[in-house]
């Protein structure tokens, strides 16, 4: 089954069960508002990420062509991706000091906007939709047909989702077991981390 039509399946599950594992601004996100407000807002963001990168991949096993960006729409998903973490990372800072997770959830974008945004705006999740996950659903359909590809991307998009939980229950289990003083300490780095993605990010859109 493996060596045959299964065989995209059985990938598209390892290659998001890997995505979900390499640090990204996607994780970074996660695992800062999981912090912020616990497993609870976590979860919020993860809906809003895992939703919107499922249903991208739903559209291309159907069809959908997407091309990996280049040019001007390239420089325009750095420029506003990036300005996207560094805002991301100043809310964090200024609410930093703040471990009430109910106070926490009420102030700023709400957390499923948060995730929305961390995929339509990163140009990284673009890339791979059009250069990995494209090809990948093209093969399955042509092997499998229609529902091959859909599994396909059902089983990718289940992938990404088990890894990433694992980071929000990282963030709002582990993490915030330690004493507060810690967690304020992780939540800069967090933010440091989100900052410094942002920037790079805005340079390159912006530097030829």
């Amino acid at each position: 089954m493996i060596a045959g039509i299964g065989a995209p399946i059985v990938a598209g599950l390892g290659l998001g069960v890997a995505l979900a594992g390499a640090p990204g601004p996607v994780q970074a996100v996660l695992m800062a508002e999981s912090i912020r407000g616990g497993v609870a807002r976590g979860l919020r963001a993860l809906a809003g990420a895992n939703l919107t990168f499922g249903l991208l991949l739903v559209c291309l096993a159907l069809g959908l062509s997407v091309a990996p960006p280049s040019g001007s729409l390239l420089r325009v998903l750095q420029v506003v991706g990036g300005s996207l973490l560094v805002w991301l990372a100043i809310d964090g800072l200024r609410y930093g000091h703040d471990v009430d997770p109910e106070a926490a959830g009420r102030r700023g974008l709400h957390p499923t906007a948060r995730g929305v945004l961390a995929i339509v705006l990163n140009p990284g999740a673009w890339f791979f939709l059009g250069a990995v996950a494209s090809p990948l659903l093209a093969s399955a359909g042509r092997t499998g047909g229609r529902t091959d590809a859909i599994l396909t991307a059902v089983a990718l998009w289940l992938g990404a989702g088990l890894g990433d939980i694992g980071v929000v229950l990282l963030g709002g289990v582990g993490l915030r077991r330690v004493r507060a003083r810690v967690v304020l300490w992780i939540r800069r780095v967090l933010g440091a981390v989100l900052a410094g993605l942002g920037v790079w990010l805005v340079v390159e859109g912006i530097v030829p």
